[in-house]
């Protein structure tokens, strides 16, 4: 009696450890899911611009036609702009902008937002365009980063194939740096007028300006702070 009772006894702390297994796997499994979570919810903005972008990219200029366009357009959610005018084979554009206004405004600081626009003229894609700025959408955006591609710019004095500038004004020194693009610009161009940062969409306190969103953008060329304060010189 006396054994079989000490065998009981020591049956007990066996018994306890089997059962405490399952418990810390689960809180394990629940952490780890909810690291999966939050990690999922602060970089959906980013991989959802660069999907636009990537989406955008599958349309080309000159070939492309209005009913390729129109597919794209339903498949990103991309509205006509502006929304009260006709949308046909003649003319038609289509636009869509994200942002991440989803993050806490403690994390996002300013925020970022991401656009990609594309025109159909005479039943073709004649036009796409993608932007990217500090600041929501909606909202104005104090730098920012734009790409615009043509086949061909007519009478608009863009050197082709590729032609590239910043802009400054009084209040903001890095207003806009601008790409001007061919579908014969050469691909090392196009790869480095397109890297932009996705990280901004995601990373603590976003980024400060242009020069960040595009890091292979042209050097800020100096001329411009010496214009500003030459003007600035004048007036006092």
């Amino acid at each position: 009696m006396g054994l079989g009772h000490a065998n009981r006894t020591m049956a007990h702390p066996k018994t306890s450890r089997f059962r405490s297994v399952p418990i810390g796997w689960l809180i394990a499994s629940l952490v780890g899911l909810a690291i999966l979570l939050c990690g999922a919810f602060l970089l959906y903005p980013s991989l959802h611009a660069r999907y636009l972008f990537n989406q955008l990219e599958t349309l080309q200029l000159g070939h492309s036609t209005f009913e390729d366009a129109e597919r794209l357009a339903r498949k990103i959610h991309a509205q006509p702009y502006p929304p009260n005018e006709p949308c046909d084979h003649s003319k038609c554009e289509w636009d869509e902008q994200i942002d991440n206004a989803s993050l806490p405004v403690w994390w996002r600081g300013s925020g970022v937002g991401f656009s990609v626009t594309f025109d159909v003229k005479d039943s073709l894609v004649v036009r796409k365009d993608t932007g990217f700025g500090i600041g929501l959408r909606g909202s104005f955006h104090p730098s920012t980063v734009g790409l615009e591609e043509q086949e061909h710019w007519g009478r608009v004095p863009y050197r082709e194939p590729v032609q590239t500038g910043w802009y400054s004004s009084e209040k903001f020194r890095y207003y806009r740096f601008v790409a001007y693009m061919t579908p014969k610009a050469s691909a090392q161009d196009r790869q480095r007028y397109t890297a932009f940062n996705y990280s901004c969409l995601w990373k603590y306190q976003g980024c400060k300006d242009a020069r960040e969103l595009l890091p292979t953008a042209d050097p800020f060329p100096p001329e411009l702070d010496s214009w500003k304060n030459q003007r600035d010189t004048n007036q006092q």
